[in-house]
């Protein structure tokens, strides 16, 4: 006697599957995953990896040349506690309103 899994045409049309599904990302993991995606690519570029060691003051890790340049653009950029740098141009709107600039709606 053999028995072999079957799917109706009802479950293949309603997309239900028999066996192990792939495992579904929840919105926190693709959150992270954003997050490090932007981090990577951040780090991956010399201006904004030494304009972030500026912003969080590890200028000792900088040439005098690096700071010096970094310490030019710096009041118009901010690093958030994920390690991620984002530009906030200096204008006079409240605070409030400048973190709400360039932040994704998902890193709130």
């Amino acid at each position: 006697m053999q028995i072999s899994a079957v799917t109706t045409r009802s479950k293949a049309r309603s997309g239900v599957r028999t066996g192990s599904n792939p495992p579904v990302l929840c919105e926190e993991v693709i959150r992270e995953l954003r997050i490090e995606r932007i981090r990577q690519a951040q780090d991956e570029e010399a201006w904004i990896h030494n304009l972030k060691k500026y912003l969080v003051d590890e200028i000792r890790d900088l040439t005098q040349e690096e700071a010096r340049s970094c310490g030019s653009i710096a009041m118009n950029y901010e690093v958030d506690q994920h390690e991620l740098m984002f530009y906030c141009p200096t204008t006079k709107k409240s605070a409030a309103d400048r973190h709400k600039l360039m932040r994704l709606e998902t890193l709130h």
